[in-house]
């Protein structure tokens, strides 16, 4: 609704001023899925126990896993308990997650990042629940310490060793 001003700093390190925090939010998720969309998008899938949607069966151990846990379902259940009970901080999450679909819109195939080409998947519309999962599961995560195993398994599982060495 007002002006937005994105700064990067020297130390490549971005910094988001806005009139308003619905802007700010907004702003945060165009530039984080500008920046970051794949990485967001893979995690907001594991979180939410849907990432055999993009590599088929080989996930579904994971899927299972995060259901077991109980990430999806708690992520939904606190974007109704936020919706209901604290309005204003969901607005935020509802603003992130459409500058999120906002970026999302500008893509065409072309300009896709390289991996979304490698799976053959489009990228999927975020909402406050990814928010909520990704944000419940990173915390789970850094108390086991499995995420850059998990991440390996993942593209090794999809991909065969030269292919992956061959991308880093």
């Amino acid at each position: 609704s007002g002006n937005v001003n994105i700064y990067i700093d020297s130390n490549g390190i971005a910094h988001i001023y806005a009139n308003n925090l619905h802007d700010l939010f907004l702003a945060e998720g165009y530039y984080e899925a500008n920046q970051r969309l794949f990485e967001i998008e893979l995690f907001g899938l594991l979180a939410m126990g849907n990432l055999s949607s993009w590599v088929g069966a080989k996930a579904l151990s994971s899927d299972i896993a995060m259901h077991l846990i109980g990430i999806p379902q708690n992520a939904i259940m606190s974007a109704q308990y936020l919706k209901h009970n604290y309005p204003t901080i969901y607005s935020y999450l509802e603003a992130f997650s459409q500058g999120v679909n906002d970026y999302i819109n500008t893509l065409n195939y072309r300009d896709l990042p390289l991996e979304f080409k490698l799976l053959n998947v489009r990228p999927y519309y975020w909402s406050p629940e990814y928010s909520l999962a990704f944000g419940e599961y990173m915390g789970w995560s850094l108390t086991s310490g499995f995420n850059d195993e998990l991440k390996s398994a993942l593209l090794y599982t999809y991909f065969n060793y030269p292919e992956i060495n061959e991308i880093n």
